[in-house]
């Protein structure tokens, strides 16, 4: 009598780049693989090894839409995916969900299953028309090879349960993608002032801003809001923590306006949990951000957020709660935003304390429970 014979279900995440898997997806692997499934990674991944996944394809997946890399990039991952049988194609970034959704038609058909988590659609409220001509369009062709898209804000969630949803293909909401909110903590007692006196910033009003610079991260805000920042509050310092493209435009920039000694450049930082806890507020000028997880590790040191009113913001930020929101087309009303918690202990104490319960429920812990929900509507 011959034994059953066991079969062990496959999982593949793929991206454009490695560093996203290993950013934001090493919890999600891990619950795969303690649930018994042999996990994938298909990437880009520039030769290197993973030892948080079974195996590792390293395919050469170009963010750039139209490269003629991504159209062998197609063909490698078909191949794969055809070769390899998975149950469940989990898809990420915008290229890694086209290549990974395209790819896949084969194995759907035979009953796998794919998901495409859209950490920020292109198209949104404001984008570019060239947006909305490309990417929804790429989106709506491609919706009909997914079972279910996965949303992290309330805006694309909304517009995909709208233009996307049918009877094959389900949308979803995540809150996020999961920040570990324990690296991050209040200062306690007097620390914060121990802080700022070993950095060099005793008595200072700290914002910290930690973002890449570029375009859409929208650094010139600051510099531009600097000055009458400083005539409501003296003691003001910002901080850039980040590198970029546009950081030495910016630091000449911040000159032009005779505006840099009220902004430091700290380049790449390494100790964000301790910045965090010196920091008196978190905030963002970013023009268009899916979700932002700066802020969020800003409110686990439970630090008040002020910040721009775009989607992925309003999606933890409650106005006059545990933050403000404001325009990038309305720098005063930053500047009285930052002033009124500059200048009231106990509208920074109550905002602290809403921001540390707020951001609560976008911890990975949260976050995989609502992923291990979907995972489970799809067979796992």
């Amino acid at each position: 009598m011959k034994g059953r014979e066991f079969i062990i279900k496959k999982v593949l995440f793929i991206s454009n780049i490695l560093s996203h898997i290993y950013a934001f997806h090493l919890p999600y692997l891990q619950w795969f693989r303690e649930n018994g499934f042999e996990v994938h990674v298909m990437t880009n991944a520039g030769g290197q090894e993973a030892s948080y996944c079974d195996k590792l394809y390293d395919i050469d997946i170009e963010r750039a839409p139209f490269s003629p890399k991504n159209i062998n990039a197609l063909k490698q991952a078909r191949k794969i995916i055809n070769e390899e049988k998975y149950d469940i194609v989990h898809c990420h970034t915008p290229m890694g969900g086209v290549i990974g959704r395209i790819a896949s038609r084969g194995m759907r058909n035979q009953g796998a299953k794919v998901l495409y988590t859209a950490h920020g659609f292109h198209f949104y409220k404001g984008a570019p028309l060239i947006n909305w001509m490309l990417y929804y369009t790429m989106e709506k062709y491609l919706a009909h090879m997914t079972d279910c898209i996965i949303t992290i804000n309330g805006e694309d969630y909304e517009r995909a349960k709208k233009h996307f949803q049918s009877q094959i293909t389900a949308v979803e909401k995540s809150s996020g993608i999961g920040v570990n909110i324990d690296r991050f903590s209040p200062a306690e007692g007097n620390e914060k002032e121990t802080l700022k006196k070993k950095y060099g910033y005793e008595g200072k009003f700290i914002l910290l801003y930690a973002a890449e610079f570029i375009k859409r991260k929208n650094h010139r805000f600051f510099i531009e809001a600097a000055s009458e920042l400083a005539s409501l509050c003296p003691n003001i310092k910002i901080l850039f923590a980040g590198k970029g493209e546009l950081l030495d435009e910016m630091k000449k920039y911040a000159e032009e306006k005779s505006v840099s000694k009220y902004i430091d450049f700290l380049g790449y930082c390494t100790n964000m949990p301790e910045l965090f806890k010196m920091s008196d507020l978190v905030v963002s000028a970013s023009i268009e951000e899916g979700f932002g997880i700066n802020v969020i590790e800003g409110m686990a040191a439970g630090l008040p957020a002020v910040v721009s009113v775009v989607r992925g913001h309003k999606e933890m930020v409650v106005n006059g709660e545990n933050g403000f929101l404001f325009s990038v087309n309305a720098p005063n009303d930053f500047c009285r935003d930052v002033s009124e918690l500059c200048n009231s202990t106990a509208m920074y104490k109550r905002f602290s304390e809403k921001a540390l319960l707020s951001v609560q429920k976008f911890s990975i812990s949260n976050s995989l429970k609502q992923m291990v929900s979907i995972y489970k509507k799809f067979g796992v």
